[in-house]
């Protein structure tokens, strides 16, 4: 690419994984958060999928969900 001149670019998802944020408690009145990241999620899972299992896995975990995260990594190409 030359100076000014702009190229088309697409923005194509790479990687998927899910990501659970659990009650770790409130320490000093702050709450904690304890995280579980869960890689190699296929990438044309559907926010409904996630959202179900995250929840079922919570459901195995010792420690109370508080949010179930969808975190996605994409690759930028020119077209």
């Amino acid at each position: 690419m030359k100076g000014g001149e702009i190229m088309a670019t697409a923005a194509n998802i790479s990687k998927k994984s899910l990501k659970l944020e659990l009650d770790g408690g409130i320490v000093d009145g702050k709450q904690k958060v304890a995280s579980k990241l869960f890689t190699n999620v296929k990438t044309d899972a559907t926010d409904e999928n996630l959202h179900v299992s995250g929840q079922a896995i919570a459901g195995l975990q010792e420690k109370g969900l508080l949010k179930v995260k969808k975190v996605e990594e994409y690759e930028f190409t020119e077209v």
